[in-house]
């Protein structure tokens, strides 16, 4: 039996009581957030997302989902200051970390995110046994006596550390004062070249690791007129919060995006890019997906038809928490026929590609996902874990 729970049965876990509580609570904060419903095998509009920033506490890298503590706001009473978000990431849902594409794998404990929700859809009612009785779920989930007022807003399609959310915004933190003996760092936001009107006051630990070119810094490099960028932990906790990481400048942040590009690029050569099905020839077994957003455009032109033997793609079934079956075993080749471009919405790379396949297996139906490697691509072995078929 799969140990792991898939995206529908761990939708279940904040249907019903919490999402009614939620309201309850706290109606206000959901008025305009709420009128938007995920549909399968559609990407959502643009601005339809609800955004939460928080801190990663609890991380399941296999099946995509995780913990957040959402940041203090003046929406929360201070008695639901810190209660737990529990997350699943989407499956077009997407990651930045350092400026690049990531795993939730690659993000640390402790990290604070900016993240874009929404709500579980509703699900038709849970099929009776004989004697009328619901059938009750199978999956065990995490339980906590508390969750935060936003919980009903737990499907994740995009988060991204501070230092992704600073490069996307063109903003950068000026230094003002460096207080090593309060270990204090007063700082301006900058954004687009237009400086925020009240200074942000950060702490400083022993702990801090600071980025200076290619290698680290100290502390006692930082100076006033510089512009740098930070991560943050305990944000909210600890004032605005506690800084875990500094770049001190361009070269130090170009290094920690290019070495996170590398990473996600050997992401993709293992388990392959994902991606949703729009429709199936059955006569003539061509395939027609739209690849998720969650890789660097720049990786399109592998997927470029050269009329050459480089046009042979492999395909792979995939769940909605993107984990294939048993890709060395289920793999089928094809022929890449044809790609171009449709329009990027969010979730969506704007890349869609045909393919004649080998041979056409159960999971290749429309609004599944599934998982393709391009021509010059080894389909290698996943570690048992991260298998479904066990």
């Amino acid at each position: 039996m799969n140990r792991f729970p898939r995206l529908r049965d761990q939708r279940r876990l904040l249907a019903g009581v919490v999402l009614l509580a939620s309201f309850v609570l706290h109606p206000s904060s959901f008025a305009a957030e709420t009128s938007f419903q995920l549909k399968p095998g559609e990407f959502p509009p643009d601005g339809s997302a609800h955004y939460i920033g928080g801190e990663l506490i609890a991380l399941d890298h296999v099946n995509r989902t995780g913990v957040l503590r959402p940041d203090r706001t003046d929406a929360q009473k201070r008695g639901d200051w810190d209660l737990p978000l529990p997350f699943t990431l989407l499956p077009f849902g997407s990651l930045s970390y350092h400026g690049a594409s990531a795993e939730l794998r690659d993000i640390p404990i402790g990290t604070h995110l900016h993240g874009w929700f929404y709500q579980t859809p509703a699900e038709p009612k849970e099929p009776k046994d004989a004697k009328g009785k619901r059938a009750a779920a199978k999956t065990q989930v995490p339980r906590y006596e508390r969750l935060s007022i936003e919980a009903a807003f737990n499907l994740a399609s995009r988060l991204e550390d501070d230092f992704s959310h600073l490069a996307r915004l063109q903003r950068a933190w000026r230094v003002d004062a460096v207080d090593l003996e309060k270990n204090i760092l007063t700082a301006t936001g900058i954004t687009a070249g237009k400086a925020d009107v009240k200074v942000t006051l950060f702490q400083l630990v022993p702990g801090t690791r600071v980025w200076k070119g290619r290698g680290f810094g100290s502390i006692a490099d930082l100076a006033v007129g510089q512009s740098v960028f930070i991560n943050l932990t305990y944000a909210t906790l600890k004032g605005p919060g506690r800084c875990k990481d500094i770049w001190l400048d361009a070269e130090s942040r170009a290094l920690a995006t290019a070495q996170q590009q590398e990473v996600h690029k050997q992401n993709l050569r293992e388990r392959g890019f994902a991606g949703w099905i729009d429709a199936v020839d059955n006569q003539q077994a061509i395939v027609t997906v739209t690849l998720f957003s969650a890789f660097d455009p720049k990786l399109k032109e592998l997927f470029r038809v050269t009329q050459t033997t480089n046009d042979v793609i492999t395909a792979a079934t995939a769940e909605d928490n993107l984990r294939t079956w048993d890709q060395i075993n289920d793999r089928k080749r094809g022929t890449l026929l044809e790609t171009k471009e449709v329009p990027a919405v969010p979730g969506s790379s704007g890349l869609q590609l045909k393919f004649k396949s080998e041979l056409l297996i159960e999971g290749f139906r429309p609004k599944r996902v599934i998982r393709l490697w391009p021509g010059g691509w080894r389909v290698d072995d996943l570690p048992r874990e991260e298998r479904i078929y066990q």
